[in-house]
Order: C-alpha cells, then structure tokens, then sequence
C-alpha cells in the first residue's frame, strides 16, 4: 500500500489454460470422505456434523489506515516585500537523536516533510532495507509525533501510517517503463542493457482543499554499459513529474502534465513528465495563499535555483506554471527565469517564518557540511547573503546532504525550528533543534 496509479503490466495477464481453471472431479472425493467418516466412527469416535460443517477462518486481513482529515481552509498568504529582511542570529543548536525509522532501515537520504491534518506525511529517496537485503529509489512514511523536542518517532510502512514490514516503492511505474525494464534484462541491445528506472521524491506540500499532498519528484536512469547514457555514478537525469496522494485512500497517483506535448524519455514519450532534465523544478516548494513556489533548474556554474508559480489547484496544467524573470515580472517561458535562492545538495526548505517576519531558506551545499540559510522578502527574494546556521560531522567517512527544515515541528511562533540532514556514514536521519534569535 498505496495502490498504484499504473497496474504492472504483469499482474494482468491471463491464468493458463486459456483463462480456464480445471475443477476436481467431486465423486471420488465424496465417496473417500464418506470411507473416512465411516472408519472414525467405527473407531469409537464421535464428530458433530455442525462442527465438520463449519468452513475454515479466514486469514487476517491487514489494517488498512483510516483516512486522514485536514481542514480544506486556505490559509492567507503571508506578507511579501521588497526589502531583504534582518539576518537572525543563531542562539543555539541541540543535536538530538536520529529520526527513529522502520526496523528493515538501514539508510534512506532526502526526507523532507510536510502536515496534513494530525500527522507529518515524509518522503525519502533511495532507501537500503535489511532482512531480507533490498534497495527501492523512494519510500514514504506518516507518523502522529509532531512533537520534536524528544526526537522523531517515524516507524510507519507507508505514506498512511500502517505498522508493518516496508517492502514497497511508494511511487507508482508506468507500465512502459516497467515493459522497457524487462525489455533490456536480456538479450538487449549492449546501450541499456541492464538500465532500472528510479523515481526520487522532492518536496512535499498539502493540499487539503483537493484531499491531497502533493510530491515533485526527480525521473531518472541508472545502470547500463559503460560510458552509456544511464551509466553514471548517480544515473541519467531524464526529468521531473509530479504525483498526489489522496489522503482519503492512499492512492499514489502520476499526474500527466496538461496542455503541454509529452516529453521524451528513453522508453519513449513520457506524459507525467512536466520538465526535461534541463529545468526540473523539483528542488522546493512552499504554499503561499492559492499558489505554490517550486524551485529548480539549479545550475553548477552560480549554485543558486530559479523558481515558478503555479495555483495550487492547476498544477497539473502545465500552460498555468510562470517563472520569475526579475523585477515583479514572471514570463510563461522558462528561459526567462533568474536565478534567486541558493541550491542545496539534493534540495532546499523555503518557509515562512512569522517570529523573524521572513521567509527562509534552509540547506546545505554538496560536500561542504554545513547548514546554511538565508532570510527573504518573498518567496522570489530578494534574499540575503547566506550564513552558517552550524557545521556537522559526517563520521568517520562520507558525506552529509539533504538538509532540510520541517517546518510543522516549529516552536515559539517559528523561533525553533526542527532540521534534519542525511549522514552517508551511518545512514541515519541525523536530527537538530536550532532556536534563532530575532
């Protein structure tokens, strides 16, 4: 669970014998049965018709989670200026225990966060489980602790809170992408021979007007002969989609990007594909009122992100997304955007902070170790220069990414704020509380 928006090719095929099942013949079973009642009664034994008649219990049927509720009220959107906000100082730092996960974990990275109703509903990319040895390339979990000071208990299965074993990719394959998969498994053409598909999750955002969250996410490919597309370190960019989740049923679901032609992808044209792998807007994304920011085509060359707006209720239209070209100005085209916040290693947390009167933008930079932030006037900036918010240690070896805020743990109006970042060392969600000072 959740239930799959693309069935798997597979599961639907016909059973043998042309869809027919042979039947037992019933004759030679009545008259053995009648043998055998027959030997146990001369035996001495005594059976009481009601209860041989009586059919077996059924197995036990898995919980299935109940429906989340959120309030479907919008909030109003925060203010927004053009005057960079006063930078806050950093009073303190506690580290506290990693983010307590489902027992088959043994290391899943990103994990970013969002609220929707009683529970914070968190989504992670590459996922290592143990006993049995398995990896998936996303998974998602929901928990009711949104308390953070004693540590983050996030031990679900799946994206509505069941307890149980994690054993399941949380979102859903295409079935031309899992036909392409089975394709090149073998006797394939050497260029993708061996290639898998992965799905990374991004950020996450509620929506409880449409009983949904929301979840932009990374398509890529891995794998591969050598020097091939697919075969690098981290795999192919192929681009970004977006999906929903119907709080109600648990239904994953990969949006097709409307009134847009369907982009490329190496199994062909992908409809759910809303960005190439040039753009990507899949970094972050923050609701403000009826629209929502999302953050991508971040570039090496000046490490910083642009961003577009999208009414929350259209963003599945791709023709309704605009990008922010500077200057109040936002342009249907891509192209035209300018870049704002700067990129984090895996993504950013932009949020609206109502103790220092700003918006913030919460990450860490690839390889460098630290939390940094930076404090704007709006969502599209201006914002200010970065400043450290505190170093980390990345263990013995390895490296920390995916630093994010999670926002709904927030205390003293904003003033707390509760940061998680990925430890390459441990393969733990390692766990801070930063208190700012205005």
């Amino acid at each position: 669970m959740p239930t799959a928006a693309f069935p798997d090719a597979e599961a639907a095929e016909a059973p043998p014998n042309g869809g027919r099942t042979r039947r037992p013949l019933r004759r030679p079973i009545v008259t053995a049965l009648l043998a055998y009642l027959v030997t146990l009664v001369a035996a001495g034994f005594v059976i009481d018709a009601g209860d041989a008649q009586q059919p077996a219990a059924p197995p036990p049927s898995p919980s299935r989670p109940a429906p989340v509720h959120a309030a479907p009220t919008r909030e109003p959107a925060p203010p927004m200026s053009d005057v960079i906000p006063d930078r806050p100082g950093v009073a303190r730092v506690d580290r506290l225990d990693p983010v307590h996960q489902q027992g088959r974990v043994t290391g899943r990275d990103n994990g970013q966060s969002t609220r929707y109703g009683d529970r914070s509903v968190w989504v992670f990319a590459d996922t290592e489980l143990t006993k049995p040895d398995a990896f998936l390339s996303n998974t998602a979990a929901s928990t009711v602790d949104l308390t953070g000071g004693d540590g983050i208990t996030l031990t679900a299965a799946d994206v509505g809170g069941t307890a149980g074993d994690l054993h399941d990719e949380f979102l859903p394959w295409a079935d031309a992408e899992r036909t392409f998969e089975r394709a090149h498994a073998k006797n394939c053409v050497v260029r993708y021979c061996g290639v898998t598909f992965a799905l990374w999750p991004g950020p996450v955002i509620a929506d409880p007007q449409r009983h949904r969250v929301i979840v932009l996410y990374h398509k890529l490919c891995r794998g591969g002969a050598a020097k091939a597309p697919c075969s690098q370190r981290y795999g192919q960019d192929i681009g970004s989609g977006v999906a929903a989740v119907d709080m109600r049923t648990y239904r994953v679901t990969r949006l097709t990007a409307g009134n847009v032609e369907p982009l490329s992808s190496i199994e062909g044209r992908d409809p759910t594909l809303f960005f190439g792998p040039d753009t990507r807007y899949a970094s972050a994304a923050v609701v403000a009122g009826d629209d929502v920011y999302v953050y991508g085509d971040c570039r090496t060359d000046d490490v910083r992100c642009r961003v577009a707006k999208v009414p929350l209720a259209k963003i599945a239209d791709r023709s309704a997304w605009r990008f922010y070209g500077g200057d109040g100005w936002w342009s249907a085209d891509p192209a035209d955007a300018v870049a704002t916040i700067r990129a984090g290693g895996a993504g950013n947390t932009v949020l609206w902070n109502p103790a220092l009167e700003a918006w913030v933008n919460v990450y860490m930079e690839y390889g460098s170790h630290e939390v940094r932030a930076q404090v704007g006037g709006a969502p599209y900036g201006p914002w200010s220069d970065p400043f450290t918010v505190t170093d980390t240690d990345p263990g013995e070896y390895g490296t920390n990414y995916a630093a994010y805020a999670h926002p709904e743990y927030a205390e003293r109006d904003g003033l707390v704020q509760y940061v998680t970042y990925y430890q390459q060392f441990s393969g733990a969600q390692k766990l801070l509380r930063v208190t700012f000072s205005p």
